[in-house]
């Protein structure tokens, strides 16, 4: 799929597999997937790895990366003062 796309970046594919074993292509996103970061904390950083690439630097291939890490997105809800929110959106700053 990638290759005939011609696609130089980074990417993801969502595939859905059917009862009878087919592959079905869902969804592909022309950007490095949210999870990327965990191949930065295991050592792999791919953004920087094509941002290097795209600037004619050579870029040798991954061969190692650390074992036992775990991505963990978690999101929160705040109630904040609304003359707080003004505050840092116009000054930068509280």
């Amino acid at each position: 799929v990638i290759s005939n796309s011609k696609w130089k970046g980074g990417c993801e594919l969502e595939f859905i597999k059917s009862k009878d074993g087919e592959y079905y292509l869902l969804e592909m996103n022309p950007r490095f997937p949210a999870w990327v970061y965990l191949a930065v904390g295991c050592g792999q950083n791919h953004p920087e790895a094509l941002v290097r690439m795209a600037l004619g630097e050579d870029v040798e291939p991954f061969d190692s990366y650390d074992i036992g890490k775990l991505f963990v997105r978690y999101s929160f809800d705040q109630i904040v003062d609304l003359k707080d929110f003004e505050k840092i959106s116009t000054l930068g700053e509280l």
